[in-house]
């Protein structure tokens, strides 16, 4: 005779997971949050080293424009130190930006780990969905490159001017000599460093989202 009673559960079921089981979850969180830290120092990394290119710029341009520095100096430095110390940040920033697209993988990596691991798919899942989905915000990085690259831009506007000036007076045709020399100068190292630039950052991002 049947009492409706649930039979019993099984003690098998009820087992918990082995120590092995264990000691594998406690290993991938520890490196999910290692990479969570390396990811978010790269990210402080990237805005501190915006603030400190755009602020010392700023300062040399400012310096070259109210000081009495001799032209000898100040067009060189405009032309060449600022434009090159500009590009030189922006790849830094751009090493930094690898670094935490690199540790955004591996932390999309790890959640996989995880939720196999414990049988659940959508138990963590925050950067595979990132990366799955191709979701990035591209235009705040654009701006990012635009304005660090607008104050080498002004320097070689800068030492154009001053050079121009300069050469004014040895005449016309040596101003007009100089003006057409900055300008393929300045705009042959604007284009090709932009395409190295672009080709990079495709690069990264192609790689990251490959996942």
């Amino acid at each position: 005779m049947t009492t409706g009673a649930e039979p019993p559960p099984d003690p098998a079921a009820q087992r918990p997971p082995p120590p092995m089981q264990y000691d594998q979850l406690s290993a991938l969180l520890a490196e999910y949050n290692s990479l969570r830290q390396e990811s978010l120092q790269a990210i402080s990394n990237r805005i501190a080293i915006m603030n400190f290119a755009f602020t010392s710029l700023a300062v040399v341009l400012a310096a070259l424009l109210t000081s009495s520095v001799s032209r000898v100096v100040l067009i060189p430095v405009s032309l060449v130190f600022v434009p090159a110390a500009a590009k030189a940040s922006l790849l830094i920033w751009l090493g930094e930006y690898h670094r935490s697209q690199r540790a955004g993988r591996g932390v999309a990596r790890l959640e996989r780990r995880i939720n196999t691991l414990l049988g659940d798919a959508d138990l963590v899942g925050w950067e595979s969905r990132l990366v799955s989905s191709g979701t990035h915000m591209g235009y705040p990085y654009i701006a990012t490159a635009l304005f660090i690259l607008s104050t080498g831009v002004l320097g070689q506007a800068l030492g154009g001017y001053y050079a121009v000036d300069s050469a004014a007076r040895a005449g016309t045709a040596a101003a007009v000599a100089t003006a057409l020399a900055v300008a393929v100068y300045a705009v042959a190292g604007e284009t090709l460093f932009t395409l190295f630039y672009r080709r990079r950052w495709r690069a990264i991002r192609s790689y990251t989202h490959s996942a």
